[in-house]
């Protein structure tokens, strides 16, 4: 799946969510250029990583929402079974950040 093939809506909020995220990721490097306490640094980067698993998700939604509607067109079992192992591998490699 193309990142095309998702709504307007959920392209509107994963750009949204990636602007906040770099953001973030701006305000990590300029504490540690600032050389500010290492614990408030590493409380950023874990709401980076929390921001970006969740950008995740709404994708992997977005991409699931998009190959389950074209699932009931697809008459030849072995489309049927490409498409479902795609989706598996995806959220096989999401999950384990693989």
């Amino acid at each position: 799946m193309q990142a095309s093939s998702l709504t307007e809506e959920v392209r509107k909020e994963i750009l949204s969510r990636l602007k906040k995220i770099e953001g973030q990721a701006r305000g990590i490097r300029g504490m540690v250029e600032k050389d500010d306490n290492c614990t408030d640094i590493l409380v950023q980067i874990s709401a980076l990583s929390s921001a970006a698993r969740r950008l995740g998700m709404v994708i992997m939604e977005g991409c699931i929402k998009d190959c389950a509607s074209s699932l009931p067109s697809i008459h030849d079992e072995a489309d049927l079974k490409v498409k479902v192992d795609d989706m598996a591998k995806a959220i096989y490699r999401f999950i384990n950040l693989k």
